[in-house]
This record gives C-alpha cells, sequence and structure tokens, in this order.
C-alpha cells in the first residue's frame, strides 16, 4: 500500500511539472489566464481493498478550483471517512507540508470514522499557488482530494 500511495504522489508531481511548463507565459500568470493546472483530476482513489467498504475515503472538500487574494488568508478544507478513522495529510505539489510561520492545518474528529481537517495559510504569496492534496489513508485504502490553486491580484 505504501508503494501505491509514493506512485501516486510522484504522479501527482509529474504532472504539476510537465503542466507547469504550458500555459501563455511560460506558466505563470494572473488568477484566471493561468492553464497550467488543465490535466489535474479532482479525485484519486489510490488504493482500496475492492470487498471492503471500511477503507478510507473523502466525503466533502473545498472547491476542487481555488482562488486567492494575495496577501489574505487561503482555506482548504477536507473530510474523510473510514473504520478506523483515516489519517489526513496534506501536499503541495507531492511534497508533504509541515507547519510553518504562515502554514497551519487543524483537524477534528468527528464520530468515530469520521475526520474533519482544515489547512490554513496566512498571508498566501504568488509561490502559495499550485495544486495541492488531501490524502486519507486507513489500512484498508488511501484516497485523495485535489486542489488547483490560483492567485489574483
Amino acid at each position: 500500500m505504501r508503494r501505491l500511495f509514493l506512485l501516486f504522489i510522484l504522479l501527482v508531481g509529474y504532472v504539476v511539472i510537465i503542466d507547469s511548463r504550458g500555459g501563455r507565459r511560460g506558466g505563470k500568470g494572473k488568477g484566471k489566464n493561468n492553464l497550467q493546472f488543465a490535466q489535474v483530476a479532482e479525485f484519486s482513489l489510490i488504493h482500496t481493498q475492492l470487498a471492503d467498504n471500511r477503507s478510507a475515503h473523502i466525503v466533502t472538500g473545498s472547491h476542487f478550483s481555488q482562488s486567492f487574494r494575495l496577501g489574505y488568508k487561503l482555506i482548504m478544507i477536507c473530510k474523510a471517512k473510514g473504520d478506523p478513522r483515516p489519517t489526513i495529510k496534506w501536499y503541495k505539489e507531492s511534497a508533504e507540508l509541515h507547519p510553518k510561520h504562515n502554514i497551519h492545518y487543524y483537524e477534528k474528529p468527528i464520530d468515530d470514522d469520521m475526520l474533519w481537517s482544515k489547512l490554513e495559510i496566512d498571508p498566501a504569496t504568488m509561490g502559495d499557488q499550485g495544486v495541492y492534496a488531501c490524502v486519507a489513508n486507513n489500512e484498508h485504502g488511501v484516497m485523495a482530494k485535489n486542489f488547483k490553486v490560483e492567485y489574483s491580484y
């Protein structure tokens, strides 16, 4: 299962690298005119045991395509369900995110089988544009929800 998880992370990174070369201005630009994320899927089922409905799955989350204003707060939310309750990790372009001065995430258990998680970036900068993933994982399966995040002025 870890191999499948790592394969997924590498695949997302590959798609981001390939797509970032596109666009009219080399993949850089202003919000809505930016085409670098055209090939990103919203959900990815990485691994599940077919006969087992206890696998981690994402039941709800923020909108797939996000736009943020520079200098303001960027928020993404993800809720996952499974038995046992899944863990949630956040990634940006295949790299796991860890809390630092402007990146924070919060988790709240909801029942025995559900977890709510929020990623906050405050203040958001141009470097925060990219593809983020909320990855839910338990012993029965792994699922990811991607977010395309672009800045605007």
